[in-house]
């Protein structure tokens, strides 16, 4: 899923100011959802194909070995100069084939499923979340119905969004070049797959789905550390997917009557680390108040809540800049993302800041 890093969906609309210290609105406005957690092992299958997905210092050193070794093997099976290398991070949209097929249990059975699928299928499968989107929406349905000028104007904003290109030439390159890539890492994947899949089980068994029944966003907010989920009609199920390979960030879908959350699985989930390496929530932390324009981030936050675009023109920074710095926010522990309909805000986790210190505090309260 794109929305690794879960920016801002929308634009605040005219006149609505949120006030500081969100109160989470009653629970009997819809019924609640139910929380499903999912231990299989596909989404850290895509997510480790995708070097844009996780930070390197939220896997064990070893792994971080292993990845920059294989990736490295796959770039050079696919060559360098491959349109398969354009589209490795394609490969994450194809999470929406195992949300909705329980029975994709592994990597194999997902590599099986995207050979089975007509090109036509794939490929829509793969713009989709580009075609939902309202910024990529009308432009990726015209390429879709087979508007060279349109392609290439799409190409151009995403180089122009994501820094690099992300689509081959053509999109009817677009199917076969993403089943090179997910053929090419599956073999790598299944050297670790085993006990990733012994992390993801541990992280779910460390769970209460008794708390999750209880007060499901309080349990959602939890275990993404900062995803709140406000209540809405029409939303049935919150589906939790953890990742190993992509920590310390959230990926955000809605599909029908579910929500989809991929979230970070604990560091207590990872396993046991050398005791002189200091713990990856300590290294958030510090890592992301480490930096001027998260700080002041954080000092407008405590005034009140406020939009990602709100955020953008107040530092007159580009969105994706500042949701850069959302995300290392939110990885720390110090923000939370407000999921509100169609609306994603961000609020100061004031308990948290207590923690980090007096400084922090003493700057926040000016």
């Amino acid at each position: 899923m794109a929305t690794t890093q879960n920016p801002g969906r929308q634009t605040r609309p005219p006149g609505l100011v949120r006030p500081t210290g969100l109160v989470r609105p009653g629970m009997a406005a819809a019924s609640l959802p139910t929380v499903e957690m999912d231990a299989r092992t596909v989404a850290d299958f895509l997510n480790g194909a995708c070097s844009g997905y996780g930070e390197p210092s939220d896997i064990l050193a070893e792994d971080r070995t292993w990845l920059d070794k294989v990736r490295a093997e796959v770039a050079a099976e696919l060559g360098k100069d491959s349109s398969a290398v354009t589209c490795i991070e394609c490969v994450s949209e194809l999470g929406r084939i195992a949300m909705t097929n329980p029975a994709i249990r592994t990597a194999a059975d997902l590599v099986a499923a995207v050979d089975a699928l007509p090109d036509d299928e794939l490929t829509r499968l793969l713009l989709e979340e580009l075609v939902e989107s309202g910024e990529f929406g009308d432009v990726t349905k015209l390429a879709l119905a087979g508007d060279d000028a349109a392609w290439a104007e799409l190409q151009r904003q995403l180089l122009q969004h994501k820094g690099h290109m992300t689509l081959p030439a053509t999109p009817a390159e677009l199917p076969a070049t993403v089943r090179q890539v997910v053929r090419a890492w599956l073999p790598k994947y299944q050297q670790i797959e085993e006990r990733v899949g012994h992390m993801l089980a541990r992280d779910v068994a460390s769970r209460s789905m008794d708390e999750a029944q209880k007060d499901p966003y309080a349990f959602v907010e939890e275990v993404t550390n900062g995803i709140r989920v406000t209540p809405e009609r029409g939303l049935r199920t919150i589906h939790l997917i953890g990742t190993y390979f992509g920590r310390p960030y959230n990926s955000v879908a809605r599909l029908g009557e579910t929500l989809v959350i991929v979230y970070p699985i604990a560091d207590s989930s990872v396993g046991p680390s050398n005791r002189m390496e200091p713990p990856a929530t300590t290294v958030r932390l510090y890592r992301a108040l480490g930096d001027e324009t998260r700080l002041r981030i954080l000092r407008l936050l405590a005034d009140r809540d406020r939009y990602l675009t709100e955020l953008a023109n107040e530092l007159e920074l580009s969105k994706p800049t500042i949701s850069h710095h959302l995300a290392q926010l939110r990885s720390a522990g110090l923000v939370t993302v407000v999921e509100e309909g169609n609306l994603t805000f961000y609020s100061l986790r004031r308990d948290r800041i207590a923690e980090a210190g007096p400084e922090l505090g003493a700057f926040l309260a000016r």
